[in-house]
């Protein structure tokens, strides 16, 4: 008698060439629309919805064709796996309810929700204990204290990044003395 264990799960969520074969047919349909302007990105992810509750496609199984999906052209899917990580869609944890909640909020609020990629930077010293966010040419400095613009470390900085950006004019916004709480 063999000792070994079949996982169900295992099978039914792997990604067979013939799925990924069906699922790539559909993405390029799609791709096609969206170029000509006839589906828009949350279209998008809704038709793929769509497409896993039609095909009676678990989440895991769709991610594991997706992944072969995109290694038909060479695409590592961990690079990807990190960028969506950014966005707060983590697929490691395998929780699709998580990833619907954060679809759904995307989609209601699209028309002035815009995805940034901001960097940040800490100055604390002796003048000053604030948080800075860059975004191209836009820098907000954060401090829950008066910020001290005399401060050489925090003006090193700014003139760095003005060098980064080729000495353009740097929009400034500061944000002093504020308050924050727990939602």
């Amino acid at each position: 008698m063999d000792d070994k264990i079949i996982d169900f799960n295992e099978l039914k969520n792997k990604a067979n060439e013939k799925d990924v074969d069906k699922f790539e047919d559909y993405i390029y349909s799609m791709y096609y629309e969206l170029a000509a302007g006839k589906l828009t990105i949350a279209d998008f992810s809704k038709n793929i919805m769509s497409y896993m509750e039609e095909n009676n496609i678990s989440q895991d199984k769709i991610l594991n064709i997706q992944k072969k999906f995109l290694e038909r052209y060479g695409v590592d899917s961990s690079i990807l796996e990190e960028q969506l990580k950014l966005s707060g869609i983590n697929l490691k944890s395998n929780d699709y309810e998580s990833m619907r909640k954060t679809m759904s909020f995307q989609e209601k609020y699209k028309s002035r929700l815009q995805v940034k990629t901001v960097s940040e930077y800490y100055v604390k010293n002796d003048k000053n204990d604030l948080t800075i966010l860059i975004e191209n040419q836009n820098m907000r400095l954060i401090s829950y204290k008066k910020i001290d613009l005399t401060d050489n470390e925090l003006n090193e900085f700014i003139c760095s990044y003005k060098k980064v950006i080729k000495n353009k004019k740097l929009d400034v916004v500061l944000s002093e003395n504020v308050k924050s709480y727990e939602y």
